[in-house]
């Protein structure tokens, strides 16, 4: 196992070095071609940069099986950094059984599973039977790569998608969700009192769907809250607010600039007690929204469905996130995503939303919409997937309904009775800069996936 964990190791690092950033996997697909051309193996390249890589089997049963994994990237850095994500390779350290990034994002989500898919791929060993290796792209954001992936090409009807973020959970089902653009169009106007900026940083973040409970530390809502407290003391004039990297991530920093007249502003929002970093700081600024308009977008921000929306039986219901906004002149555009494994939840609160922003004068446009992954009962894979969980840890895996958004679904919603579970390996704060991965959890995962593929 040691000579398989390093070769892992070597291939991880390996597609480090290649930038993979959502809606630029050009390069990583140019370098699986090459990769497949060099062993001698059956490749598909279509214009999403999806790559198909397929390899005959070594053993008797030969039913296919599909792995699949996304190529692409949340891209997060640091705000001293100088990386440059279309170019640079990422500076991946290691720490003993601990891998992360200088500055950046590690991108194990989902270098792990390309990295698996690849060892197995190049390997004369390992056993298996015929195998299909999907690399989709754009996952962190559109879906787009497994929308557009033609499913005649695949002969299997069994897909593991190597995306989860634990390695002791088998995930047979997935939150449906959908995207929304706020967008409010104001007047700007001239005053003569005093701008100042009012920014948080270097929140702890991380994705939405398995970071929920950090939503009360978004940094776009810590903003808004306090400008919020500080309209109740005098006039507040909105001139911008900026802040967020994703709509599925929670926002780690944003920055908003007032006028005002409210003297010591800076004791005022002392006095908040937020419990984070504010830095508040006089600029020069012209030109701000109305009052009236500045109080409808702060509104906005704040009645808009966050968090943990509603739960039953301890389990998450319904969530919301605000991950991105921008003020571009005389319009603010804010993006957001509402998921639940139950549509018509997901509808009730996406109509509540609407008429949030129809009150507050935002037109709304929606972005994308997932469907959700309902579990299969009858799951032959998921069956012998903790058969051989079982083999080689000697327990019984948890199974789960992940609460966020799989390429799973969308596969799923293409293909006709495609049996699907996701399996992963431990990574903790991806999409953001502190992520990390665990090589003894790969070691666990891998152990898994061969001892699966060889019976």
């Amino acid at each position: 196992m040691e000579t398989i964990m390093n070769r892992f190791l070597e291939l991880f690092y390996k597609i480090s070095e290649i930038p993979r950033e959502s809606g630029k996997e050009g390069k990583f697909a140019s370098f699986l071609e090459e990769f497949a051309k060099k062993h001698h193996l059956y490749c598909f390249r279509d214009e999403s940069n999806n790559v198909l890589i397929k390899k005959k089997g070594n053993k008797e049963s030969n039913n296919p099986i599909i792995l699949q994994a996304h190529i692409d990237m949340v891209c997060v850095k640091r705000e001293n950094s100088n990386h440059n994500f279309n170019t640079d390779p990422i500076d991946v350290i290691r720490d003993g059984d601990i891998i992360f990034a200088k500055d950046t994002s590690l991108g194990a989500d989902q270098g792990i599973g390309l990295a698996i898919m690849l060892l197995i791929l190049e390997s004369d060993t390992i056993k298996h039977s015929d195998l299909e290796c999907m690399f989709t792209t754009e996952e962190e954001t559109t879906f787009n790569g497994v929308v557009n992936f033609d499913y005649s090409k695949l002969k299997g009807k069994m897909l593991i998608n190597i995306d989860y973020c634990k390695d002791d959970t088998i995930i047979v089902g997935s939150d449906a969700d959908i995207c929304n653009e706020y967008i409010f169009e104001g007047n700007l106007e001239e005053n003569d009192l005093q701008a100042y900026e009012i920014s948080v940083k270097n929140l702890k973040g991380g994705n939405s769907g398995d970071y929920i409970e950090r939503s009360s530390r978004n940094a776009i809502s810590i903003i808004a809250r306090i400008i919020q407290e500080l309209q109740k003391i005098d006039d507040v004039f909105l001139c911008s607010i900026d802040g967020g990297e994703s709509e599925i991530d929670i926002a780690t920093s944003c920055k908003a600039i007032i006028k005002t007249r409210i003297e010591d502003i800076y004791n005022k929002v002392k006095e908040l007690n937020v419990d984070e970093n504010i830095q508040i700081c006089e600029i020069k600024n012209e030109l701000s929204f109305s009052i009236e308009d500045s109080k409808r977008i702060i509104s906005q921000i704040l009645k808009l469905k966050q968090g943990i929306v509603k739960k039953q039986d301890g389990n998450i219901i319904v969530s919301g996130n605000i991950g991105v906004i921008n003020t571009n002149k005389n319009k603010v555009f804010i993006q957001g995503v509402l998921r639940s494994i139950d549509v018509e939840q997901l509808k009730k609160y996406n109509n509540e939303n609407l008429s949030i922003s129809e009150n507050d004068h935002f037109t709304v446009k929606e972005i994308y919409q997932d469907s959700a992954w309902i579990p299969n009962e009858k799951s032959k894979l998921l069956d012998d997937f903790k058969k051989a969980y079982y083999r080689v840890n000697g327990s019984t895996p948890i199974v789960d309904i992940a609460h966020g958004g799989l390429e799973c679904s969308s596969i799923m919603k293409r293909t006709n009775n495609m049996d699907i579970i996701s399996i992963g390996s431990i990574i903790e704060d991806f999409h953001t800069v502190n992520e990390k991965m665990y090589i003894s959890s790969c070691e666990k995962t891998i152990k898994t996936l061969l001892e699966y593929l060889k019976k």
